[in-house]
């Protein structure tokens, strides 16, 4: 799970915007992207994940992207050309178009190059603290605006914010989705065991070694990251969610809605 990749000279212009822990320099993306193409681990879109041969041989992983950042385009795109890999973009409508994020054009181009683009809901928001109807919305007319857009079929939901809620997928489901990629810590050992997928953040603070050790699909590269995320959900589920975003915007020094 990334989500901006920046050039060096725009690492002042992500501060306060976003939790810095989300960015990765486009240096160490590419050596990361390098690494999966000379290892030979292919790179699957969320719909082949779910939809392909279980039986396939060597490594897989899926390579996904959050909010609709610009440096997806600018940085990530000719990257993953580079190497001829693929990448799931979960793009919030209301952030397409707007400073610093994809346009329609440019999410457009990376589809027809074999990039899947899939929802991350509408507004960006958190959805376990809406009521039903507006968590519908959020889901419904996110998918039908890709859709008209760019022509394709969103099966895949990555949530806002990552917290797990079970009646929203009661209500993706309905409205047509396959699965719903979550900020839980893990990997996707047998995806027949349920709609909820786990993913790993990737960030600046990833070290090579680390990397590889997510690739191999070792726990101990992702313990701490595990405890982490676990001791962060019980803290939201004892505070409740606003409380909880305004202490995580203290934190990390976040103006953003992000």
């Amino acid at each position: 799970m990334y989500h901006e990749i920046y050039r060096p000279e725009a690492r002042q212009r992500l501060q306060r915007l976003t939790n810095p822990a989300y960015n990765t320099e486009i240096s160490l993306f590419r050596e990361q992207m390098a690494f999966l193409s000379h290892s030979n681990v292919a790179t699957l879109t969320i719909d082949e994940l779910l939809n392909s041969d279980s039986s396939r041989e060597g490594k897989t992983v899926c390579v996904t992207f959050d909010d609709g950042w610009l440096g997806n385009y600018l940085n990530v795109y000719p990257i993953l050309k580079e190497y001829e890999l693929k990448a799931t973009f979960f793009v919030a409508i209301d952030l397409i178009g707007k400073p610093l994020y994809m346009t329609w054009d440019q999410l457009r181009e990376m589809q027809v190059s074999g990039m899947s683009v899939q929802s991350h809901t509408l507004s960006h928001r958190p959805l376990d603290n809406m009521e039903e109807q507006e968590i519908l919305s959020e889901l419904s007319e996110s998918k039908k605006i890709i859709e008209q857009k760019l022509g394709s079929l969103v099966r895949h939901l990555s949530l806002p914010h990552g917290y797990r809620e079970p009646r929203i997928w009661i209500m993706a489901q309905e409205i047509g989705y396959q699965s719903i990629c979550t900020s839980d810590v893990g990997y996707a050992r047998n995806v027949s065991l349920g709609p909820w997928l786990k993913r790993i953040s990737i960030g600046d603070n990833i070290s090579d070694k680390q990397f590889c050790l997510m690739v191999e699909g070792k726990y101990r590269g992702i313990l701490r990251m595990m405890i982490t995320k676990t001791l962060k959900n019980g803290l939201r589920r004892t505070i409740g969610v606003q409380r909880y975003r305004k202490l995580y915007q203290r934190v990390y020094g976040i103006r953003s809605a992000l």
